[in-house]
């Protein structure tokens, strides 16, 4: 294992939740695993954030078993040895295989931290109607602006920055982001491409890995600082400004 692939793996390893964390106990072994009713203005809707909360830990697993299968893979952190114009072999293909896995459960992960940021600030914009990027700009400003809205949008516009293999990278989720759209719109970054339909030279999946994984955590980091707030609130009992 590289150097690089060690330094995240050990990042990603810490990674865990409380999976009981929003669980109402009524018995032994027993609990209630949700309700629809009515959410008064002074309350928090503690079973739409389980509800979400359990989908947060459910991309996490995947994300982290994607993870973990790459790891076994060991892509190659020698960048002399990425032949760009070839096909990849089995083992990298492998890898890429499961790298794009991340990518797009990261991608949902983000989501959810806005349907979680939806719930707990009492926005209730329709659910199919949040569009991650547009929903933290439109509360990072303006009177009904949120520190946190601000600190989640001021990372996504963050300036591309390639840093050392052991440092934080800057510029992970629009990286990631103009990926997948490639992925689903465009020719595949996978492969080298020269066309009229698009350009693209296929980055090592080392690279690609790097990126998902900083983005992955970052969101992770975030969605712990909102569950922070949530509980926050639940022990004063009242609604958040």
């Amino acid at each position: 294992m590289g150097t690089s692939l060690g330094w995240l793996k050990g990042q990603v390893d810490n990674i865990s939740f409380d999976e009981s964390l929003f669980h109402i106990s009524y018995g032994d072994n027993k609990y209630i695993f949700g309700a629809i009713h009515t959410v008064e203005e002074d309350e928090v809707d503690i079973f739409a954030i389980s509800s979400i909360y359990d989908t947060i830990i459910d991309l996490n697993t995947k994300i982290k078993y994607s993870f973990d299968a790459v790891v076994k893979c060991n892509p190659s952190e020698n960048l002399m040895e990425h032949k760009m114009f070839e096909k990849p072999s089995e083992n990298e293909m492998k890898a890429l295989y499961y790298i794009e896995n991340m990518i797009f459960r990261t991608s949902t992960l983000w989501d959810m931290l806005a349907q979680l940021c939806n719930v707990f600030w009492k926005i209730n914009r329709p659910i199919d109607k949040i569009y991650t990027g547009a929903f933290f700009h439109d509360y990072s400003q303006g009177k009904n602006k949120k520190i946190f809205a601000k600190d989640v949008y001021n990372y996504f516009k963050e300036t591309d920055e390639i840093k050392g293999d052991l440092e934080k990278w800057k510029g992970n989720f629009e990286y990631i982001k103009e990926y997948r759209n490639k992925m689903t719109h465009r020719n595949s970054p996978n492969i080298t491409s020269l066309s009229n339909f698009g350009m693209q030279l296929r980055p090592p999946a080392i690279f690609i890995l790097k990126r998902v994984t900083e983005d992955y955590l970052k969101a992770i980091k975030f969605i712990k600082r909102i569950l922070d707030d949530i509980f926050t609130e639940l022990e004063k009992g009242t609604p958040s400004e």
